[in-house]
């Protein structure tokens, strides 16, 4: 069996897991950030809704579904932030 390629990420209340991403390298060149996202959210507890959650890697919000992880710099066992979207941006 060959190498499992993984992410740990940190939850918003502190916890950290190890999410599974692929088992080859060629797969891990064509993960997306929404793969990962479902990847994360069976993770997750019921009730949580990955639409309220905010994927974060080094300074990059991982927002485009479509967009390859590697374009984010992102790797075998690199970090990902899990935040909350709050509402707002509104200016007077």
């Amino acid at each position: 069996m060959g190498k499992i390629y993984q992410v740990c990420v940190n939850g918003v209340r502190g916890e950290k897991m190890m999410v599974d991403l692929c088992n080859t390298e060629e797969q891990m060149k064509s993960m997306t950030v929404g793969q990962l996202r479902e990847k994360i959210g069976k993770k997750l507890p019921d009730g949580v809704g990955l639409e309220q959650l905010r994927m974060i890697f080094t300074d990059k919000a991982l927002e485009e579904d479509e967009t390859l992880l590697t374009a984010y710099g992102i790797q075998h066992m690199s970090v990902i932030h899990l935040v909350i979207k709050v509402p707002g941006g509104l200016t007077a």
